[in-house]
């Protein structure tokens, strides 16, 4: 599955979540970061276990 990454600033940080193609988050984990470039590395290191492992993914993904 590919996923994109969205992220946006959030009080002093930074939030970034997946999508599986639709706007809507791919499960439900919020990745926090104190950069943008921060956030996303932590979200792409997400999306890398998601698809390494199935049982990671949640059904209504």
């Amino acid at each position: 599955m590919q996923y994109e990454i969205k992220s946006q600033p959030s009080g002093g940080h930074w939030v970034a979540w997946l999508t599986a193609g639709g706007a809507n988050p791919a499960g439900s984990a919020i990745l926090v970061g104190q950069t943008r470039e921060e956030a996303e590395a932590h979200a792409k290191l997400w999306a890398d276990r998601l698809q390494a492992d199935a049982r990671l993914r949640r059904e209504d993904s």
